[in-house]
């Protein structure tokens, strides 16, 4: 999510997320959609969208990944 969020606006991923098809969705229950997933993720994580600040989303990886903190020597 954040490689494609640091792309320029123009880049056809940025395109891609804010994309919205014309018509109604069918009856019954909604298909599940990407963006609804990743949304979903980021609450679940507390995580906003620090993905445009490297350097934040550095440290929130880091803290939610405990092998980036493992040092092998």
């Amino acid at each position: 999510f954040g490689h494609v969020r640091r792309r320029p606006p123009d880049y056809v991923g940025n395109l891609a997320l804010q994309l919205s098809l014309p018509g109604r969705r069918s009856r019954g229950r909604p298909e599940t959609r990407w963006k609804d997933v990743v949304i979903k993720d980021m609450s679940e994580c507390q995580v906003s969208e620090d993905a445009m600040d490297r350097a934040k989303w550095k440290r929130r990886i880091r803290k939610a990944d405990p092998t980036t903190l493992w040092d092998a020597s």
